[in-house]
């Protein structure tokens, strides 16, 4: 094939920057763009171009589109912290929803034509029925609720939940895109928003429909993918989280090990499962690299947009994530039972059979690769990317 070369936004963190290094072996043209908010240079393979800049800079981003030619965007430029989105909506509006509108204008512009979004499961809420799960792609086709599933958060200094709290983040939206017809958004499109119960979830089922419309318009082909809970480093161990306040489990469990916090808190043991404790679908940031790649393939040889759930398909619970820790590290680890957190549901896991039948895709690492690797990472770089 060409040497296509693409551009990583947010390359400079966690995912972002595995995703990078993955490209280059591959053999694709990297550049990144990253703020350095919250990514870091150094996490930045050296085969690729770095660019500093935010990508709601359009005279910026204009530039670097058409300076390196690019050949297609992987777009990881967003807030993710769920407890954040809730205290700080508007910021992740601007962040992810506005920001991303504006890449998607200079993307139509230069006209290239290819994106892969980084997704999330929080798209889904918190499906209660256990016939819901395992997690399908076409979830929120099938159900949309009356009134928004949104937990409490604030906006503009008051306290407000559900619909009255999603009524705000729309009219918001619609104001700001009030000139734009091209971005109005149907009945239908909003029924499906009130699925998410944080507003990070939201921001990002917004931007999936956001993509459809830039395909209706300019024939944008687009991939979301939306993954579950990452966990894990590059296999040499010099690749890995690096946030100053993580909120991953195996991430939180390993800092208290290293001293870093205090004792792992636990919430809710009395959940109706094997132990007790939730239930999560993990996956490797490596395994979310080759499906980044395996969807620009897919997008390169002209298919249609599409979303996929990149996970594993099999359901942890905490205490299985504490063992896989204890066994790579070989350090116990102490924790506490707190009562269980609003809105955490007791089972979440994906079934990922479209991205392996149509993507030819499927997680090849372990949970206990995830936690070799990460620990391999942490334990050798204690202060991450500024480690001695």
């Amino acid at each position: 094939m060409d040497k296509k070369t693409i551009l990583v936004t947010g390359g400079a963190g966690y995912i972002g920057s595995i995703t990078t290094k993955q490209l280059l072996d591959d053999g694709y043209s990297v550049v990144v763009v990253d703020n350095l908010d919250s990514g870091h240079r150094k996490a930045v393979d050296k085969r690729a171009a770095f660019e500093q800049a935010n990508v709601g800079d359009e005279a910026a981003m204009e530039k670097i589109l058409r300076n390196y030619k690019i050949d297609a965007v992987i777009d990881f430029a967003a807030y993710l912290a769920v407890g954040e989105s809730m205290d700080e909506p508007k910021k992740y509006l601007v962040n992810n929803v506005e920001n991303f509108v504006k890449l998607l204008d200079c993307m139509k512009k230069c006209t290239i034509p290819i994106m892969i979004k980084s997704s999330t499961a929080s798209t889904y809420g918190n499906p209660e029925k256990e016939s819901d799960f395992p997690l399908k792609e076409n979830y929120q086709e099938n159900y949309q609720p009356a009134s928004s599933a949104l937990l409490e958060g604030i906006w503009d200094g008051e306290n407000l939940a559900g619909e009255e709290f999603f009524q705000k983040i729309i009219s918001y939206y619609q104001n700001l895109y009030r000139h734009r017809s091209d971005l109005q958004l149907s009945e239908d499109q909003i029924a499906k928003l009130r699925i998410p119960a944080s507003v990070y979830g939201l921001t990002k089922l917004l931007d999936e429909i956001i993509l459809n419309k830039y395909n209706q318009s300019s024939g944008m082909r687009w991939v979301a993918l939306r993954y579950f809970n990452v966990c894990g480093a590059s296999l040499d161990g010099n690749m890995g989280e690096n946030k100053p306040n993580p909120t991953t489990l195996m991430t939180t469990i390993f800092w208290g090990i290293l001293g870093k916090t205090g004792k792992l808190n636990i919430f809710g043991d009395d959940y109706p499962t094997k132990d007790g404790t939730g239930i999560r679908d993990y996956i490797h940031p490596l395994d979310l690299a080759n499906g980044h790649i395996a969807a620009l393939q897919y997008l390169f040889d002209k298919n249609e947009p599409a979303i996929f759930n990149l996970g594993n398909g099999v359901g942890y619970s905490v205490f299985d994530v504490i063992k896989a820790v204890e066994t790579a590290s070989g350090h116990g680890v102490e924790y506490e039972i707190k009562p269980r957190r609003s809105g955490d549901p007791a089972v979440s896991y994906c079934d990922p059979g479209k991205a392996q039948k149509i993507l030819g895709w499927k997680a090849r690492y372990s949970l206990m690769d995830m936690a070799e690797t990460a620990w391999k990472w942490h334990s050798q770089h204690p202060e991450g990317y500024d480690s001695k």
